[in-house]
């Protein structure tokens, strides 16, 4: 798969001759947090974002998670269209009395096609389709659909409320299931360099294919935020921490890099 991901990354920098404009707006990332942004990135250019996270849960069972590199390889297709390809990478799971045990994410392609832009407001739709690429315990075997809504509202020059809904359906143990994901934060502009959000992320089953396993239709809630920092206006750096509100979710930090070409 890392072969693969490499190749298909190479052949996206000679298809659209990728070469550095005079567009002086800074970066505008997805990562860090579970929301993705309203914004696409513009024609001609790529964005690559990578990043590391561990989560852990020892409400019961300690369990921790490493997974890198979080990659998020977005092409502007069109002032309105862009091209996303999502890929994990490498979970290591680690379960109190148990053997470390390393699998391989699912990959997702597709992307965003703006619907309103305007200084105060940014509407966007998304659609990505998984492809079970991955390894036990990590893939779903299956393909999933994802599709959503991402916003974003300024409330003046330093300060933006934004969110998504996201509407997602994957299958565990042979059983497709069905879920609503809202999320909505604020985001801080301290300086032109540095900013800062908070987030509220909830994932709401709505159908899981006839599980009796126990919390595998709990709502699952999580808060989070982190620091942004533009090194240039072309590359910026990021922590983020999380916390969940609840006994089956994960608490989580992480740190990341993203890069526009």
């Amino acid at each position: 798969m890392a072969n693969l991901y490499f190749s298909f990354f190479l052949f996206v920098l000679v298809a659209f001759q990728v070469t550095v404009d005079a567009q002086t707006n800074p970066i505008v990332p997805d990562r860090p947090g579970f929301s993705t942004g309203a914004y696409t990135v513009k024609p001609g250019r790529l964005n690559i974002e990578f990043g590391y996270q561990y989560s852990f849960n020892n409400h019961n069972t300690d369990t921790s998670t490493h997974t890198t590199p979080l990659s998020n390889l977005r092409v502007g297709i069109t002032k309105k269209i862009e091209f996303d390809l999502l890929w994990d990478g490498w979970n290591i799971d680690d379960q109190e009395d148990s053997n470390p045990e390393t699998s391989v994410a699912d990959a997702s392609v597709g992307g965003k096609y703006r619907i309103i832009e305007d200084d105060k407001f940014n509407l966007t739709a998304l659609g990505l389709l998984s492809f079970p690429v991955g390894s036990s315990p990590s893939t779903s075997g299956h393909v999933d659909p994802q599709l959503g809504l991402l916003w974003d509202y300024s409330l003046s020059n330093n300060v933006s409320i934004f969110g998504n809904v996201l509407a997602n359906s994957d299958v565990t143990k042979g059983d497709r299931n069905y879920s609503i994901q809202p999320i909505v934060g604020v985001s801080f502009c301290h300086t032109s360099r540095l900013g800062t959000y908070l987030e509220y992320n909830s994932d709401i089953p709505l159908h899981t294919g006839g599980s009796s396993e126990p919390g595998s239709s709990s709502v699952q809630n999580t808060i989070n935020g982190g620091v942004t920092y533009l090194l240039t206006d072309d590359i910026q750096l990021d922590i983020n921490a999380g916390v969940g509100l609840d006994s089956e979710t994960d608490n989580f930090i992480g740190t990341g890099i993203s890069i526009r070409f």
